[in-house]
């Protein structure tokens, strides 16, 4: 299936904030510092794990536009109204149908939030990289250029089919 980009910048914008959110509140750990130092085997150990957490985002969006088709909302209107949710100067009028519509999605969303942390929470868990330590690497990749091309070229020799 097909998503737009913006779709997905949406959806992992929701996954990525509330899984922030809730790591710091069951961890209670401070901010992270970028890492330094990576090895070759911590990195192959990050993408892995990465890869693992992009098919976990990736089956909450299919849940998620699964859930936009049954409720019988198009994706830009569903994006017009959370976006109008979190804007007060917005001004979106919404039909009865998406009223009701939203009052079911709104649930639905958090419970595969809170699905999706899960699981996400289990991947980290799971690695041979602590949560701090993945948590670093994934904070250098913002600034370190030549560790961000070191991930991007392992990432393509782990999945050379891009899937």
């Amino acid at each position: 299936m097909n998503f737009s980009k913006a779709v997905k910048a949406l959806l992992l914008t929701i996954v990525l904030a509330t899984t922030t959110t809730f790591a710091q509140q069951q961890m209670q750990m401070p901010p992270v510092a970028p890492a330094e130092n990576v090895s070759d085997e911590e990195l192959s150990d990050f993408v892995n794990t990465a890869m693992k957490l992009q098919s976990i985002k990736m089956q909450t969006d299919q849940k998620v536009v699964a859930k936009l088709q049954e409720e019988e909302i198009s994706i830009q209107r569903f994006q017009e109204i959370m976006m109008s949710q979190q804007n007060p100067n917005a001004n979106i009028e919404l039909t009865e149908a998406e009223e009701k519509s939203m009052t079911v999605i709104q649930p639905f969303l958090q419970q595969v939030s809170m699905q999706a942390q899960q699981q996400q929470l289990e991947v980290v868990q799971d690695s041979e990289l602590s949560q701090q330590r993945f948590q670093s690497i994934a904070a250098a990749l913002q600034t370190d250029q030549e560790l961000a091309t070191r991930v991007q070229k392992l990432a393509q020799e782990m999945n050379p089919a891009g899937q």
